[in-house]
């Protein structure tokens, strides 16, 4: 496998940061026609992504494009734990092969890299700190993750691994297949390794003659710009917008009346987005979406158990995954609360079955 840097043209046969530049190697893949396959979840593109060991998918990408006042939005809390880390996790569980992989708690990402790596039978550790929220260890816990207290120095994945990268940059492909002339994006940037990845994709639909041009990507971010790489996406010709904090905020309120559940920067590219008639891709944050749903007997847990028990068959046992795609609504993250739920209230009971090397749990609607 080769790797190389987009910004200066650098080749290695390893992994690691382009020494000319800085910017992390990525994979070199080849672009084939026809892109698109009938695989599942980001495999869908798997022309352009590096070839599976084994092919992981639990759902993910061609997420919706969603209108909310004029505003074209690229949303991505539908994936399965709500955010577009799972079709970079997608990717990399498709291709790891063995070994413990060892994290750095970091909220979404490693909530995805969890779910992912679990469903392999990869032995992952969490490192985390001491204020840690309870919510997260347990959701931890529910996928057998072994979790220690500031015990890990060097992750062993980070936001920028190539593979994460693969499987981001099919937000690309995804807006050119769905809207097809796209002029202006807005990404949300907290590192950029989302802004580097849609680079990296419609940089390769230029290649195959898809697209006459790139579009324009604007880099947006609140406060200070604190992406390790913004100097070189300025090169790659990313233009950068600062959005006020309150207007994160607002815009925040404003997505949630529309049922889209964002942190305040992924708001922020439909802040910018409002202004400069750009899409705007805003990730989904399944934190935000259990705590507006509390204390409310209409609430996002309350219907997701509603439509459970209208639409799974009782008396048969499956796994949450399956139960997730039957109902077709929510993220995965979700369903598992809301079954975990109804066992308690003697509504479900749960197995655990072997399955190779896995533990798999398997719910049966009482």
């Amino acid at each position: 496998m080769e790797f190389t840097c987009i910004l200066c043209g650098y080749r290695s046969s390893d992994p690691g940061t382009c020494p000319r530049c800085g910017l992390p190697l990525l994979y070199k893949v080849r672009p084939i026609k026809p892109y698109k396959s009938n695989m599942p979840g980001v495999w869908r593109y798997s022309s352009v992504l590096p070839r599976p060991i084994r092919v992981v998918s639990l759902g993910e990408g061609f997420t919706r494009i969603r209108r909310v006042n004029d505003v074209v939005i690229k949303y991505e809390g539908n994936n399965p734990t709500g955010t577009y880390y799972d079709r970079g996790s997608a990717v990399l569980a498709s291709l790891i092969n063995g070994g413990e992989v060892k994290l750095t708690f970091e909220e979404d990402l490693t909530r995805s890299l969890a779910l992912y790596l679990s469903t392999v039978g990869i032995e992952t550790t969490v490192s985390v700190s001491y204020n840690v929220d309870p919510r997260d260890l347990l959701i931890l816990a529910k996928l057998n993750v072994k979790v220690c207290v500031n015990c890990i120095d060097k992750p062993s994945i980070d936001y920028f691994n190539p593979l994460l990268i693969e499987g981001f940059k099919t937000i690309a492909y995804e807006l050119f297949e769905q809207l097809n002339d796209v002029k202006v994006i807005a990404v949300p940037v907290e590192r950029g390794a989302l802004t580097l990845a849609v680079v990296k994709g419609f940089m390769e639909l230029e290649e195959m003659g898809l697209i006459g041009s790139m579009p324009r990507l604007i880099g947006v971010y609140i406060g200070e710009l604190k992406s390790p790489i913004g100097n070189q996406l300025r090169e790659l010709g990313i233009t950068f917008m600062k959005v006020k904090p309150e207007d994160a905020i607002s815009a925040v309120v404003e997505l949630a009346r529309h049922s889209i559940f964002a942190r305040p920067i992924s708001a922020s590219a439909y802040v910018t987005a409002k202004n400069t008639g750009a899409v705007a891709i805003v990730s989904g944050s399944p934190k935000v979406r259990v705590n507006t749903s509390e204390g409310s007997g209409l609430g996002r847990l309350q219907r997701l158990q509603g439509l459970i028990i209208a639409k799974v068959p009782r008396g048969k046992p499956l796994t949450a995954y399956s139960i997730w795609r039957t109902i077709g609504e929510g993220s995965l993250l979700g369903v598992y609360k809301a079954l975990d739920s109804l066992v308690s209230k003697g509504m479900a009971t749960v197995t655990i079955r072997v399955i190779g090397k896995r533990k798999v749990k398997y719910y049966v609607l009482s």
